[in-house]
């Protein structure tokens, strides 16, 4: 039980940091994105997902050794999540 407690503090944790970067990544849909997480769970581990791709690319970015075609893979997903995000956002799903 404190395993799966601790599993979905560190979700719950890269949720809110993947909401936090997409809101800074697209200032026009602040609200509405902080609005969306809130009562659609699909979009709120969306951002899960965004905030963990984010991280693990910050820290390649970091790493002088790090593979550049994966660094650009991670781009790539990034970019791909956000549009993701406007998607749901205009109902496109």
């Amino acid at each position: 039980m404190v395993r799966e407690e601790r599993i979905a503090h560190i979700a719950k944790h890269a949720a809110e940091q993947g909401l936090a970067r997409l809101m800074m990544r697209l200032p026009a849909t602040r609200a509405t994105i902080r609005a969306a997480a809130a009562s659609q769970s699909h979009l709120y581990e969306l951002c899960g997902t965004y905030g963990e791709a984010c991280s693990v690319l910050d820290r390649m970015r970091r790493d002088i050794s790090a593979d550049p075609a994966i660094i650009a893979e991670y781009e790539i997903i990034c970019a791909e999540i956000e549009t993701d995000v406007l998607r749901i956002l205009l109902g496109d799903r």
